[in-house]
């Protein structure tokens, strides 16, 4: 039998097939895509304990941790934002190299600000914050992941 009968008889299981995988592959792809954006997965890392634990005392708890860390206005930046913090994490988690104190970085604290913002705008409107060049952070810090200067990094044990 050459390739092309095996396909005139076969055409239909192939697509089912085909349809079945992609479902079952779809279905992977966003049940990982969804864990991934957990505060369960982020806090699984050990460098995280402090800040998770802070996290989960604060006003903020209803929120995902990507809700402040990652952008939200549109999907593919938050995903390329989400893939790249997401090594630099791994990175540095594998080789137990974070320093002592956890430090946000400059795009980060944009994020945060942005997020901040997208929440609090109602908030900030009348206020002299409101002529541009936010930073919630400055002030208010504390708010999520407390005032204490967290241990943060990895130690070897």
């Amino acid at each position: 039998m050459d390739t092309g009968q095996f396909l005139n008889r076969n055409a239909l299981k192939i697509a089912l097939a085909v349809l079945v995988l992609a479902a079952a592959g779809m279905l992977v792809a966003g049940a990982g895509y969804a864990y991934s954006d957990s505060p369960q997965f982020c806090g699984s890392c050990h460098s995280m304990a402090e800040s998770t634990a802070s996290w989960q005392a604060s006003n903020h708890k209803q929120f995902k941790c990507t809700d402040c860390h990652l952008p939200q206005q549109n999907l593919a930046v938050k995903m390329i934002v989400k893939a790249k913090t997401g090594m630099n994490d791994t990175y540095h988690e594998v080789l137990r190299d974070y320093p002592a104190t956890m430090v946000i970085s400059t795009q980060g604290k944009s994020i945060a600000n942005d997020n901040c913002l997208r929440c609090h705008q109602s908030t900030v409107e009348n206020t002299a914050m409101a002529a541009g060049g936010q930073d919630c952070i400055k002030c208010h810090r504390g708010v999520v992941h407390g005032t204490n200067k967290s241990k943060g990094g990895i130690k070897v044990e």
